[in-house]
């Protein structure tokens, strides 16, 4: 299965890309030895955000499987609404 969604295509690659600069940044900090609270609190907020990438891909997924089972646009709008308070 592909992502053909541009909106979602592109929240994906731009939680992404932010998640590379923190990676960047982590290094950073740690070569600048840095305190271990600061790069581990950095390191839990690239987890998070790898996390919200993969459930942004899960949810576009699960979306696509959902509408070529011929589920009718009310009952995927409620899905989708379920799915942000899940978020």
């Amino acid at each position: 299965m592909k992502i053909k969604d541009v909106a979602q295509k592109k929240r994906v690659t731009d939680r992404l890309r932010r998640v590379e600069w923190q990676i960047r940044g982590v290094i950073q900090m740690i070569q600048d030895e840095e305190q271990l609270r600061d790069i581990v609190q950095q390191l839990v907020a690239i987890r998070s955000a790898m996390t919200q990438a993969v459930y942004e891909l899960d949810t576009c997924g699960l979306e696509r499987l959902l509408e070529k089972k011929g589920v009718d646009a009310a009952e995927l709008a409620e899905f989708r609404d379920l799915l942000k308070i899940l978020k």
